[in-house]
């Protein structure tokens, strides 16, 4: 094997952009490179001669366990060993005070062998696959190119045993990542590691140039990247750069991923003699991270677009208008009488439906078209250059390609029917919720008026008739306030393992009674209130309700007995609130440990200072706190922290499908995970059905509510037991 220097071998190990520690068999911090150092934000006196998890502490024993596992069996085996998916909390401390945060990682675990065969070192290399996990961007800082350029070049010393030089060649020929040196300006290969013939398929490469050793890389960049390192003498990085190559005699070429950098070899005179290539197949890591990524924007039944996606496509698509003037046409789509299928054959045949119209809607369409399931029946569909007479022929098509499925199941036979709402603009000043609400109102006046049609939509006129909808709902609720005619109604929280032994507990609800006797949900009058500041008043209404009959008829029972109350936003804002709980704990004589405040993910976040504010001085009266709709904000566990909280009501967008979307299951995996470490407890919402429970159970959900549970009654009939 041709000659390497020791400073050379020094560079493999300090000047990699991939992290390493270097531990003695007992676990003991040998050696640690910059950066690892950066990724982890610690300083190299603070961990060199350490132990392990005195080096990196962490809150769990099961983590340290896990990790201590995997270091036994590279010692008893002596092989690699890798920790496919690690959560490995990082400690850090800022002007918000002290604390862990979640980091998730790929762990490879190697062994350094002496000559005799003996373990001598372990070489431990974590990549970091956060930004996998999380729902947010990847973090800039995760490689940092400016400090990796600034240290490329430090050499600094390996270690302080003895036989240095052979312990550094050791390190190279099982380091982890694949590590070659070119020679010359043919790029002569002088050294290769064993990663490194792992990846190219165990070729005879020494000695030989490398567009000779592996010709099939021509063509596809590298060899010309080669050639810039070495006429400029700049280093270069490529991360999760794609390479066609043949990994077997023969074989067909495979396509992989790459990190890696190029870093040239200087001469004492300055002049390049070679190029220094290190890097890591992260073929599997960028595959994840597709998949991941295709889970998030897609309908894991149909295949098609999300909720999620289809509106992010309309933001954008609206955005564009400001540049290219545009007509786009939205067109909402609700399978008529669905629920039938559902009821009479099952939910498989209801799937199955789903699946097919889905296909019939897909034939129709322009691949530049966005066709995107919604939830349920209802599916969206995005036109971009389309005016709206062309959209009203094309939901016509829709119409009657839907109308024309005929669906057997079981010999049970069902005709297709779809209603259709289409709302073309060309209006840059539209908000997206706008845009969507006029599409929804149109389908939704489609099905009022008979079904299996199409019915347009526009703006102006879709925003008088919601202005007088308001304007009649703001004035039944201030009849109903003033008449005390909304009606309180409790649904159970229960416990999933052993209910008996806690006490019951119950979320508050409320009707609103029309004309007719019939009871009008919340939503339907809630964002009336909300635009038009009655939510205060309906707030203290519900509170005064509750409270008194509470007080009146569990006078001897509080104790068996917990409450949980929505708030406003509108409330929390109102700096007389606190004195009003006050006042109305005064009248009552009820026990404020008794009642647990609900606000929602989006409230607590529209002014976090003044929420966390009143949330501490109610608390410091005995009463406790949620947080309602977990999950459904894309920054939750970033404010969490912020929040003296006692309850994370997960929302149930995540739980309807859990036992059939692993992702909806991974990340309640991971809001659990979060609120165990902060000694939250969990809710379950929408748990609809009794065949859920068990998953929730293993996941380490606490609590369940939804129909399966039980359904919610007039208050006015809870009473003790």
């Amino acid at each position: 094997m041709s000659h390497i220097t020791e400073a050379e071998y020094k560079n493999i190990f300090h000047s990699s952009p991939n992290p390493y520690v270097l531990f003695t068999p007992d676990l003991i911090v040998a050696d640690i490179n910059e950066a690892h150092l950066q990724l982890t934000d610690t300083r190299r006196e603070d961990v060199i001669g350490k132990y392990l998890f005195d080096a990196f502490p962490t809150p769990q024993q099961e983590i340290a366990d896990l990790l201590q596992s995997s270091f036994d069996r590279v010692k008893k085996f002596k092989v690699e060993d890798t920790i496919h998916l690690l959560r490995y909390p990082i400690r850090y401390s800022n002007k918000d005070g002290k604390g862990w945060k979640d980091r998730y990682w790929i762990v490879k675990n190697k062994p350094i062998l002496n000559q005799d065969g003996c373990v001598v070192f372990i070489l431990n290399n974590p990549t970091e696959v956060t930004h996998l996990i999380s729902s947010g961007d990847i973090d800039p800082s995760w490689i940092n190119n400016s400090d990796f350029m600034r240290n490329a070049n430090i050499v600094r010393e390996i270690s302080k045993v003895e036989n240095e030089h052979r312990k550094m060649r050791a390190l190279m020929e099982q380091a982890p990542g694949f590590v070659s040196i070119l020679r010359g300006p043919d790029f002569v290969f002088e050294l290769a590691n064993k990663a490194y013939y792992q990846l190219i398929g165990h070729r005879d490469i020494l000695g030989k140039p490398v567009r000779e050793a592996l010709p099939e890389i021509e063509g596809q960049g590298y060899f010309e990247l080669l050639e810039q390192v070495y006429r400029t003498g700049e280093p270069y990085i490529g991360r999760a750069k794609r390479i066609h190559m043949q990994q077997e005699p023969d074989s067909d070429l495979a396509e992989l991923y790459l990190d890696f950098i190029y870093q040239p070899i200087f001469e004492d005179d300055g002049s390049v003699s070679g190029i220094f290539v290190q890097g890591h197949d992260v073929t599997d890591a960028h595959n994840l991270s597709r998949k991941l990524s295709y889970q998030a924007s897609h309908d894991s039944l149909t295949g098609l677009f999300n909720r999620r996606e289809f509106e992010l496509r309309v933001e954008n698509a609206i955005k564009e208008m400001l540049v290219i003037p545009n007509v786009l046409s939205l067109l909402f789509l609700d399978l008529d009488h669905f629920k039938n299928i559902n009821d009479v054959c099952g939910h498989r045949a209801g799937d199955e439906f789903l699946r097919m119209i889905s296909m019939v809607l897909s034939s129709r369409l322009r691949a530049t078209d966005t066709l995107a399931r919604l939830g349920g029946d209802e599916f969206g569909l995005l036109l971009k250059g389309c005016p709206e007479h062309v959209a009203m022929n094309i939901a016509q098509d829709l119409r009657q390609a839907v109308s024309e499925v005929e669906f057997v199941w079981q010999n049970r036979r069902f005709s297709g029917s779809v209603s259709i709402g289409v709302f073309s603009f060309n209006d840059i000043s539209i908000t997206i919720t706008d845009a969507l609400s006029v599409a929804d109102a149109a389908c939704f006046l489609a099905k009022e008026k008979g079904r299996n049609r199409v019915q347009v939509n526009r703006k102006e006129d879709d925003e008088l008739i919601n202005r007088r909808q308001e304007i009649d709902w703001i004035r039944d609720l201030t009849e109903a306030l003033k008449g005390n005619t909304i009606e309180l109604y409790c649904q159970k929280i229960q416990a999933l393992e052993h209910p008996a032994k806690y006490p019951n507990r119950y979320e508050i609800l409320i009707r609103l009674k029309n004309n007719d006797g019939d009871m009008i949900p919340p939503m339907a009058f809630i964002p009336a209130a909300e635009r038009y500041g009655l939510m205060p008043a309906i707030d203290r209404y519900v509170i005064e309700k509750t409270f008194l009959h509470i007080a009146t008829t569990f006078k001897d029972h509080t104790s068996l007995l917990s409450i949980s109350v929505n708030l406003s936003g509108a409330s929390l804002n109102d700096d007389t609130f606190p004195e009003f709980i006050r006042n109305i704990i005064n009248v009552t004589g009820i026990d404020p440990t008794q009642i647990c405040f609900e606000i929602t993910e989006t409230t607590a976040v529209a002014n976090l200072a003044k929420t966390s504010n009143i949330i501490r001085d109610l608390r410091k009266l005995g009463f406790r706190f949620a947080l309602d709709d977990f999950g459904s904000g894309m920054s939750s566990f970033e404010y969490l922290k912020h929040l003296p909280i006692d309850y994370l009501k997960i929302d149930g967008a995540f739980i309807r499908q859990i036992q059939f979307n692993q992702f909806d299951a991974a990340i309640v995996d991971a809001i659990v995970r979060i609120a165990n470490a902060m000694h939250i407890e969990t809710v379950a919402e929408y748990v609809e059905n009794e065949s859920m429970w068990p998953l929730l159970i293993k996941i380490g959900v606490n609590y369940g509510q939804g129909y399966s549970i039980h359904q919610p009654t007039p208050l006015k009939t809870l009473k003790p037991e």
